[in-house]
């Protein structure tokens, strides 16, 4: 059973969003993808060019029906002009039994990798630079982690961006926050005496307890309530300020902070015998 932190409101204070983004930390040690020479030509969502390089791919077995069944997951990249200078890593998963789900799943991956271009009005050049790591897949669930950096024309500095999608591989759907726990309870863990922030240093976890201080149980339960896919609103620029994914009995989200400190951090949470 997960605890319920019930904790009084503090002075309510604003999150950061740049470009209508989250700008969060780093994630966890994530299973690596090494890319290879393999160069294909995919059809893009838009008219720029795209390049797609495939990667060596991330595989999970299991039996089904009496037979060991592979489904794999290699991650590709989409490349865009049109909008200044974007590329994007994004997953492709192969071996599914049903082609028909596998070309939706596919589908709605590349849809949520390439997301957060929408953040960005038709007037912005911008350059974005975002990887992506597969943590985990196999025939029912596949988590994505996507990390990098996002910098409109004319701004100081490269925002670091941090975003996250697990789907549901049978019934072709994004999971979110609250399939792994809810936004009430998370929202008084970060505020508690108990979180947990993911590699953070003495001095960083000390800026970040600062830095919460000017938040409250309200503001991360609505934080928390829109996070993930899939997206929330239909508002036009929207993009999540937080996103969350499980991994090992894990469960890690992000919180968006001042630049300084890194635009985003990652909250951790154990979900094992809670």
């Amino acid at each position: 059973m997960k605890p319920t932190y019930i904790l009084p409101l503090l002075v309510l204070g604003s999150s950061v969003m740049i470009f209508g983004c989250t700008k969060k930390h780093e994630e966890v040690d994530l299973s690596g993808i090494h890319t290879t020479a393999a160069v294909r030509e995919t059809m893009a969502p838009t008219t720029a060019a795209v390049e797609v390089t495939s990667s060596a791919p991330t595989e999970a077995s299991q039996e089904v029906d009496g037979s060991a069944l592979n489904v794999s997951a290699a991650v590709e990249t989409f490349k865009d002009t049109s909008h200044g200078s974007v590329s994007i890593q994004y997953p492709v998963v192969s071996n599914l039994s049903d082609s028909k789900t596998q070309e939706e799943v596919n589908r709605l991956l590349l849809a949520n990798a390439t997301a957060i271009i929408g953040s960005i009005t038709a007037e912005d050049s911008v350059t974005i630079d975002i990887s992506c790591k597969v943590i985990s897949v196999d025939r029912s669930r596949l988590t994505a982690v996507y990390k990098g950096t996002m910098q409109v024309q004319g701004s100081p500095y490269p925002t670091n961006v941090f975003y996250t999608n697990t789907v549901d591989l049978k019934q072709v759907q994004s999971l979110g926050f609250n399939d792994y726990s809810d936004a009430y309870t998370m929202a008084g863990y970060v505020m508690s005496d108990d979180v947990q922030f993911y590699q953070s240093t003495a001095d960083l976890n000390q800026a970040l307890l600062s830095h919460r201080a000017a938040m409250s149980v309200e503001q991360y339960t609505q934080l928390f309530d829109q996070a993930d896919f899939p997206l929330s609103s239909t508002e036009d620029g929207f993009f999540p300020e937080s996103f969350s994914y499980t991994h090992e009995g894990v469960l890690y989200f992000s919180i968006p902070v001042p630049h300084p400190l890194g635009d985003y951090a990652i909250v951790t949470f154990n979900i094992d015998g809670k």
